[in-house]
């Protein structure tokens, strides 16, 4: 396959700059720069073609390499194989994580000069986990901006980090949008509308991405039911639902959620809008409930329940998560113990095919032993959701009130590290439970396999309606925010003042 590669180009130079890092512009964990030979000087001796495709592109920003895909047929064939999107995945997660450099993503309005105040702009930002970080208090880079996308209308960023490169961006209010997005490179679907679409005003919807390791496919799952009737389930194949007679289907042989799943929902403290599943494992899994969780085979597409963790009932599941590739669940003890403000993180590793081990508890968080900043914004926020862990141990906390909160359990210490209003005064979360950041995850992975779009320019024939993509080309400066100031009591003050 890789035969070639270097003869094909041999005007382009490739200069290794150890741990230069990328400019704004070029995103990711990339480490290299590309040269064109001056006129009149020789070409350099080709680099063997192993060198070049395993050790050399996989370090390049995944929006260059998207371009490089239009060099020539042989560059697109190697450039759009599976092997080489894992080990560009493999090479990003390991700069990112050896060094603290994980971005955290963040969407808010675009400027009304984008498209008339219907663009949602999305961005990365660095949290401020090291004090050289704190001290170069760094921008935040605009990754793309999207049209026809307006962020107001309830648009949700499922999952705390992307699957496997990709995110599903959708909308609990407008069952017609749904789109996948590679963030890095623009690659992008918009799947067809749901038929029929639903009117009602009970209607209950969620969405989730995920990957079929037997297929080879990322599959999209809505969860959705009307009123208290039965749930339902609907499976959207990257692949296999694209062309003639593709779309929308009901689960393998027909399942659907266990009918009590809808009371479970209802129940849930009167949640109007449940977030969306969380997919690890090669399994999704649904928060439905105190002590419920359901769970749907990516390849069987099977439902059961999953055991919830801790002694019921003096414990309650309050969010799940995916952290290090396991199943997260951030439990609440119950306030009659007058242990109130008390979090414990339980996890459980999750391997497809296998059957899954038992929770094992990972740490107690104390809020009451924080200091009053942390303590009253932690608190105060309707919802916590562990996201990532740094280097050090430290757990990542995000927060409906759009913070990112650093905690080691080992010091017992707290510390905000990111927050959205650092950069924009736009906060979509904190009046409600969704969390709308994630990390983010440098990827040349392509919305469907053997089927690259070049230039980030969305593609799937018979889809629904494309969005207009344009990539990153600028940055949001970082303000200083002191505590108190981004708080849900303020949120929700700038929310009711956007929609007057």
């Amino acid at each position: 396959m890789y035969r070639g590669l270097s003869q094909t180009k041999q005007d382009v130079r490739i200069h290794g700059h150890g741990n230069r890092t990328p400019s704004a512009a070029g995103g990711g964990g990339g480490t290299v720069q590309l040269q064109r030979t001056p006129p009149g000087q020789p070409a350099p001796p080709p680099l063997p073609d192993h060198v070049l495709v395993e050790h050399i592109l996989p370090r390049v920003p995944a929006a260059a390499t998207f371009r490089f895909r239009t060099v020539c047929r042989t560059w697109r064939d190697a450039l759009t194989s599976d092997r080489f999107a894992e080990a560009h995945r493999a090479a990003a997660r390991a700069a990112a994580s050896a060094t603290d450099t994980s971005e955290i993503v963040f969407f808010a309005p675009a400027p009304p000069s984008s498209a008339n105040g219907t663009a949602t702009a999305f961005y990365a930002g660095k949290p401020n986990l090291t004090a050289a970080q704190k001290k170069s208090a760094a921008p935040a880079r605009e990754l793309l901006t999207a049209a026809n996308l307006p962020a107001t209308l309830g648009l949700v960023m499922s999952g705390t980090r992307p699957c496997r490169g990709l995110t599903l961006l959708h909308s609990d209010l407008d069952a017609s949008a749904c789109h996948v997005i590679n963030l890095s490179t623009g690659d992008h679907v918009s799947l067809p509308p749901v038929t029929p679409a639903p009117i009602s005003f009970s209607y209950i919807s969620t969405a989730g991405l995920g990957f079929d390791a037997a297929a080879r496919e990322h599959k999209v799952v809505r969860l959705y039911h009307v009123g208290r009737n039965q749930p339902r389930c609907e499976v959207y194949g990257l692949n296999s639902s694209c062309g003639a007679g593709g779309g929308w289907r009901p689960a393998a042989g027909g399942q659907v959620p266990p009918h009590n799943a809808a009371d479970y929902w209802y129940g849930n403290r009167g949640r109007r809008r449940p977030p969306p599943p969380v997919f690890v494992g090669g399994r999704f899994y649904w928060h439905v409930g105190a002590r419920a969780i359901l769970a749907l085979d990516a390849s069987t597409e099977a439902f059961g329940w999953a055991s919830a963790p801790g002694r019921r009932p003096v414990r309650s599941v309050h969010r799940i998560s995916e952290l290090d590739g396991a199943l997260c669940a951030l439990v609440e003890l119950d306030p009659i113990l007058r242990r109130g403000g008390e979090l414990e993180l339980w996890t459980r590793a999750a391997a497809a095919g296998e059957p899954p081990p038992p929770w094992s508890l990972r740490c107690r968080i104390s809020l009451y032993r924080l200091g009053w900043p942390v303590r009253h914004n932690m608190g105060g926020a309707r919802s916590v959701l562990p996201i990532g862990t740094t280097s050090g141990g430290k757990i990542l906390l995000a927060t409906s009130c759009s913070e990112v909160y650093a905690y080691d359990p080992v010091r017992v210490k707290t510390e905000r590290v990111f927050s959205v209003g650092e950069f924009v005064d736009y906060c979509l979360s904190g009046f409600d439970e969704m969390i709308n950041i994630s990390l983010h995850e440098d990827s040349v992975t392509s919305v469907r396999r053997g089927r690259p779009v070049a230039g980030g320019g969305g593609g799937g024939g018979g889809d629904g309606g494309q969005l207009e993509v344009r990539l990153g080309r600028s940055t949001l400066a970082r303000r200083e925010v002191f505590f108190g100031i981004i708080s849900p009591q303020s949120l929700r003050m700038k929310q009711n003042n956007l929609n007057r």
